[in-house]
C-alpha cells in the first residue's frame, strides 16, 4: 500500500511539474517562430524604421531577424584567392535567429553598419583551410566585407547585412511559444 502511495505521489509531482514546464514553455521561455513573408512588401528600411520606432519591442520581439538569398555570387578569399559559390543570405537584425548555430570562430551576428559577414564552417575550410579566419576578408560582387564569425555548420553560406532592399523570411525571438507566433503573426500583418 504505501508503495502504492509513493507512485501515486510521485506521478502527481511529475504532472505539476511537467504541467509547469509546459507553461513556462508556452508563456515565458524564450522562443523562435519563422514565417515566409515574400509579396508582404517587407524591406531592411522598414524593419529599421519599426524598430526604431520601438514597434517590435511594443510587440514582445526580444530581437528579429529579416533575411533573403542573394542571386548566385562568387565569392573569394581575398588573402588566400580560393573562391567558391556559396548560398548568399542578406540579413538585417540577428544573424543568431536565421541559422541558429554554435559559433566556432569570433562572434556571431554584426553590426549592420559596418562591412562585417558570418561564414559557415564548410565556407571557412574551403576558402582558408581553416575555420580560424576572423578577421580574415572574403570578396563578393558587392564588395569586401571583414569575417567577423564562423559558424558550426558544413554546408556552405555567407551571411552579409541587408542594408537595403526586400526580405523574404522573418524569424522573431519572444517570451513563449503563443508570445512568439502572436508577435511574427503581428509584424507580417502590420508591415
Amino acid at each position: 500500500m504505501a508503495s502504492r502511495l509513493a507512485g501515486l505521489l510521485f506521478a502527481g509531482v511529475l504532472l505539476v511539474g511537467g504541467g509547469g514546464l509546459c507553461w513556462y514553455v508556452l508563456l515565458c521561455a524564450p522562443y523562435r517562430a519563422e514565417a515566409d513573408c515574400r509579396g508582404l512588401g517587407i524591406d531592411a528600411e522598414t524593419m529599421r524604421q519599426q524598430e526604431e520606432s520601438g514597434r517590435y519591442e511594443a510587440l514582445g520581439v526580444i530581437t528579429i531577424a529579416g533575411w533573403r538569398i542573394e542571386d548566385h555570387q562568387r565569392v573569394t578569399s581575398v588573402s588566400t584567392g580560393r573562391k567558391a559559390a556559396p548560398t548568399v543570405m542578406a540579413v538585417y537584425g540577428s544573424m543568431e535567429l536565421v541559422i541558429p548555430s554554435s559559433v566556432l570562430c569570433g562572434r556571431y551576428g554584426l553590426d549592420v553598419d559596418r562591412d562585417f559577414c558570418v561564414l559557415s564552417e564548410g565556407l571557412a575550410r574551403r576558402l582558408f583551410g581553416s575555420t580560424e579566419v576572423a578577421g580574415e576578408c572574403v570578396r563578393t560582387e558587392e564588395g569586401i566585407y571583414i569575417v567577423s564569425g564562423v559558424v558550426r555548420r558544413e554546408e556552405e553560406f555567407l551571411m552579409i547585412p541587408a542594408k537595403e532592399g526586400p526580405v523574404e523570411a522573418l524569424a522573431v525571438k519572444a517570451r513563449g511559444w503563443m508570445g512568439a507566433w502572436e508577435a511574427l503573426r503581428r509584424v507580417t500583418e502590420e508591415a
